[in-house]
């Protein structure tokens, strides 16, 4: 770990300077053979503790006399903690690219979406050019707020309250498009979104959006027998559902957002946008409550 950070160091500093080139081979050398489990055979790392140990000397002298006495283990056991971090972060970025987040099927926090975030710009999303999709409001309003969402996504599912609340806060005054955009990294993700646009043919979307992501974990892993419980729960005509769902009837509707969100540029659910201005993945209320305002405001 020592040498990693001084290759890292050195690396750095030899880009200005050649004087710090040696160093950084050293640095390479040593990194290379404790990644191998071997010991360093350069001068480096005894130049690094005689450093760390002199500097520790001025702090802390029972401090210094442990790091001087079991240097070894210590340098053996910072390249450990490096392998396993090391692996961990292989694994993530495995999951991430297979399941779309660090922990694979199970969802949840990674690192890996800010980075992905940070190397997609909001600003350059664009509006998709019609309003088909499931509607709520009023379609004369002056804010038009358009989503593309994932049923098996676990950050479309967060987003679902600021949703019911913004239709309950605003009524009238916006009009609400979503258009499905099922993620193929997501479990069952289009086959929820044909579900749905089969519940909206019978007048009941909006009551099965509701189940699905009440209970978008358990769908993720049974499938499309609890599509099929759930169209039961929310008082659809079971055998309507079933001709509907089997016939692939909403597979073009699908399929035609899919291509919308596409030419739109979306990277990830949701997506809103609010008056054509792009909002990704809200962290809360009220960020997506500030673009509606602000959408107001300017549309007076």
């Amino acid at each position: 770990m020592i040498c990693f950070i001084a290759l890292f160091v050195f690396a750095i500093m030899s880009i200005f300077s050649a004087k710090y080139r040696p160093y950084a081979r050293q640095a390479f050398d040593c990194v290379f053979r404790r990644m191998t489990l071997r010991p360093c055979n350069t001068t480096l790392e005894e130049e690094v503790k005689g450093k760390t140990v002199g500097w520790l000397l001025g702090k802390n002298p029972a401090a210094a006399k442990i790091a001087n006495a079991h240097w070894e283990a210590i340098s053996w056991l910072f390249t450990a903690m490096m392998l396993v971090s090391f692996a961990y972060a292989v694994a993530g970025i495995a999951n991430f690219v297979v399941y779309g987040n660090c922990n694979g099927p199970e969802g949840g926090f990674c690192i890996y979406n800010g980075i992905a975030n940070g190397l997609q710009n909001p600003n350059l999303l664009s509006a998709p050019n019609t309003l088909e999709g499931q509607r709520y409001g009023n379609a004369n309003a002056l804010v038009t707020v358009v989503e593309f969402g994932c049923f098996s996504c676990p950050y479309t599912m967060a987003a679902e309250p600021y949703v019911e609340q913004l239709c309950l806060e605003y009524g009238d005054r916006i009009y609400f498009v979503y258009k499905p955009f099922p993620l193929p990294n997501h479990p069952y993700s289009t086959e929820a979104a044909l579900a749905s646009i089969c519940a909206e043919k019978q007048g009941k979307y909006w009551e099965y959006r509701k189940l699905l992501f009440q209970n978008q974990s358990d769908f993720r892993q049974m499938g499309e027998p609890l599509l099929f419980m759930l169209a039961n729960e929310a008082g659809l005509n079971n055998t309507a559902f079933d001709i509907c769902y089997l016939e692939g009837q909403g597979k073009a509707q699908v399929e035609k957002t899919i291509e919308e969100g596409k030419k739109s540029g979306i990277y990830g659910t949701p997506t809103f946008f609010v008056n054509g201005k792009a909002v990704v993945a809200p962290k809360s209320y009220e960020e997506l409550k500030a673009a509606v305002d602000e959408a107001l405001a300017n549309a007076k």
